[in-house]
């Protein structure tokens, strides 16, 4: 017996496991539609589940369970069981785990407390909590273990517990502010065991999180990240930082806070001597204070960039059109300077930041649609005429397709195909040449067809 559902007034499911049995006599021309139905034989029984407006249920089972399986009702029930079995046990053993290490820190006349012992039965608590989805229960149980871990010397291991704790906060609670202060935590105490990268990692998660609801804050966190870069030296890895962070700085139009970012950035990738990169980088402080119509402070900055190697570099090119185009008000040779593959080559944000740029007093033009004119095949031009190409001259300077003619009048015969012709092998004897509606010829054989 199958699970059958149907909808009530107010479009809500309605289960039942009722059906309704009733018999039909069937006879010698009952359509073969109707036997595939079940009436498989004369005065045979058809059972059909109906609802109470004596209207064809729908089947209730889920995709994963065949309807026609005898023991798939088995197995959902097999499933509910042991799996809040399963759930159970996990989270017992995790309440006697957190016993043990409450325990193992617990002090004596001749005992000290073992914080190290406890932060491992609290992080084995935690991820039991974690196993029996009960994650508000795992994320104090990683704090716990943090700490212990922290007491006990395990700088790296409390880092990474309050990282777990910070990861439940983030995916699975939802709570993107408590979350960025995990992250926070756990950039502290990685900077306390000495790796700088995994700190700024966490910063720059804590970030990505708040991004969504407080921009600010997310802002001021990956300027950390940055910063957190930059004293210790690392530029080479700080480079996807600070383009994430300029990313959403013009995303969000914090175009001062972008200018001195990208500063920022130049300076790191001077250290770097990358000079694409800092060619690009000078070109979107460019783009990005002409986005705040100040041309003026955009053109003493291009002074400033010609300094170096830059004067001579496309990207210079572009962004002194650029500044030009707003000098004089030209918003043709400003979108015109835009389309260059370069300026696709910035970073997204800056790219389209200048794609939207606007000259003062002018009027961004829409793009045309493309027109669908139609298309002139070009006259074909042959230079050696023994390819057989009509309209040709021979090389004795008279036409080579009329010598094939006995006379160009509409329907005069052609030569026998042993004469010479354009492919080798003449025309039909019998052939003629006939003139289309539109006044071009063609050529017709004997049999109607076309040469």
């Amino acid at each position: 017996m199958h699970l059958m559902y149907h909808l009530d007034e107010d479009g809500k499911r309605v289960y039942t496991l009722k059906a309704s049995t009733y018999t039909k006599v069937l006879t010698a021309c009952l359509p073969i539609a109707k036997l595939k139905l079940g009436e498989n034989k004369i005065g045979g029984t058809y059972t059909e589940k109906l609802s109470p407006k004596q209207t064809a249920t729908k089947s209730a089972h889920p995709a994963r369970f065949s309807p026609d399986d005898k023991y798939s009702r088995h197995r959902i029930t097999l499933k509910k069981r042991f799996d809040n079995i399963m759930d159970n046990n996990k989270i017992q053993e995790a309440i006697r785990l957190l016993a043990d290490g409450d325990k193992a820190i617990q002090k004596g006349f001749f005992k000290k407390p073992e914080w190290d012992v406890a932060g491992s039965h609290y992080e084995r608590a935690a991820n039991c909590f974690k196993g029996a989805c009960a994650h508000e229960q795992a994320i104090q149980a990683y704090l716990k273990a943090s700490d212990a871990m922290f007491k006990s010397d395990s700088v790296f291991m409390a880092a990474k517990n309050m990282e777990s704790a910070a990861n439940l906060a983030a995916i699975q609670l939802k709570q993107p502010e408590r979350a960025a202060d995990l992250y926070r935590k756990a950039s502290d105490l990685y900077q306390a065991h000495m790796t700088p990268d995994r700190a700024a990692e966490m910063l720059e998660k804590g970030g990505r999180v708040l991004e969504p609801i407080n921009v600010d804050e997310a802002i001021k966190i990956y300027s950390d990240a940055c910063t957190l870069y930059e004293t210790e030296d690392r530029g080479q890895f700080a480079i996807d930082t600070f383009k994430k962070t300029i990313a959403v700085m013009v995303r969000n139009k914090r175009y001062n806070q972008a200018d001195s970012m990208l500063q920022r950035l130049s300076t790191v990738a001077m250290g770097m001597k990358y000079p694409s990169h800092l060619f690009r980088t000078y070109l979107s402080i460019v783009i990005v204070l002409l986005a705040m119509n100040d041309d003026v402070e955009a053109k003493k900055r291009l002074q400033r960039f010609s300094n170096y190697d830059f004067a001579q570099s496309e990207e210079a090119a572009i962004a002194r059109s650029l500044v030009t185009a707003f000098e004089q008000g030209d918003q043709d040779l400003l979108e015109e300077t835009v389309k260059i593959r370069t300026v696709s080559y910035l970073d997204n944000e800056i790219a389209k930041l200048a794609r939207s740029l606007v000259v003062p007093g002018g009027v961004k033009k829409s793009n045309p649609l493309p027109t669908t004119k139609p298309i002139q095949p070009p006259t074909p031009k042959y230079d050696n005429p023994s390819n057989g190409y009509p309209n040709e001259k021979s090389n004795d300077g008279e036409d080579y397709l009329s010598s094939y003619y006995t006379s160009d009048k509409e329907g005069s015969p052609l030569f026998s195909s042993d004469d010479r012709s354009p492919n080798g092998q003449g025309f039909p004897v019998g052939s003629t040449v006939e003139k289309a509606g539109d006044g071009s010829s063609y050529i017709e054989d004997n049999d109607g067809g076309l040469c």
